[in-house]
């Protein structure tokens, strides 16, 4: 199949652009397409996070069994906004988006969760309520707990961790500090071990802060990645437990002291 698109937007990134125009087209099905050369910008074979220019136009040739759209499970719903729960290898501004958008209408996700992190995804139905879920987001209103494998047992089980992150932008990864750096955004993780196994532990996080990939690389900085994690974890520990995805997932969101229209939202726990 081949498809052909112009972009009419301002500049924007070629893999985004092609999630968004082709529903249920996964990241790594662009990536291998491009390194195949079986995408195209103005007839021009190209990588994938190549930057479009408005005008551009792409191709880009698919297999007949490319398109493959996860289902999403609508956890909440009401008037203001939904809650999903979002596969893994689904991103959530492009393709959880899209997918919902023809029984939904527009939405507008206010936090975001890894491409290869499934779970909890909250998107508002207007721009007031997104808006007011972001703020309470960062007032710390929303609390949102994951559930992760990682590697190693640990010698503490419950503990809050805190470091320093310094995005990396040339290559798409965050770097973590003990101590307070140029650039460095202070984060915050609280870690509860459930339940220990030989060589790894299934564990309940909290994001205290929510930064850029903060779970991954931070407990990959204490010496703990998430199993199946190919950004944060070494070949070894990947090799060793041979998981195919990152072993993350968004299980929990607990919502206090709201104000306003969303005043009704409190003390409600939304759980997969």
């Amino acid at each position: 199949m081949k498809y052909r698109f112009t972009n009419e937007a301002d500049e924007k990134k070629l893999y985004e652009f092609l999630s968004e125009k082709i529903v249920g087209l996964r990241i790594s099905v662009i990536k291998r397409q491009a390194k195949l050369g079986e995408i195209r910008v103005n007839g021009l074979k190209t990588r994938e996070n190549v930057k479009l220019s408005a005008g551009d136009y792409v191709d880009i040739f698919l297999p007949e069994n490319s398109l493959c759209e996860p289902p999403v499970e609508i956890v909440y719903s009401d008037e203001n906004l939904i809650i999903v729960c979002k596969p893994s290898e689904m991103d959530t501004e492009n393709n959880l988006v899209a997918a919902l958008r023809r029984s939904e209408g527009d939405l507008f996700p206010v936090h975001r969760l890894d491409r290869n992190t499934q779970g909890l995804v909250i998107l508002a139905r207007d721009k007031e309520t997104e808006s007011l879920l972001v703020k309470a987001i960062k007032e710390r209103k929303i609390r949102k707990f994951y559930r992760a494998l990682l590697y190693g047992n640990f010698d503490i089980k419950e503990f809050t961790a805190v470091a320093y992150l310094v995005k990396d932008e040339k290559n798409s990864i965050v770097k973590v500090y003990r101590e307070s750096v140029k650039n460095g955004k202070r984060i915050e993780t609280r870690y509860k071990v459930v339940e220990e196994f030989y060589g790894y532990s299934d564990v309940e996080i909290e994001l205290v802060t929510g930064r850029t990939h903060q779970i991954r690389a931070h407990s990959s900085f204490l010496g703990h990645p998430v199993l199946g994690d190919g950004k944060y974890a070494t070949r070894e520990i990947i090799d060793k437990f041979d998981y195919k995805s990152q072993q993350l997932k968004a299980v929990r969101l607990v919502f206090k002291e709201l104000n306003g229209k969303l005043s009704y939202l409190n003390g409600k726990i939304i759980e997969v």
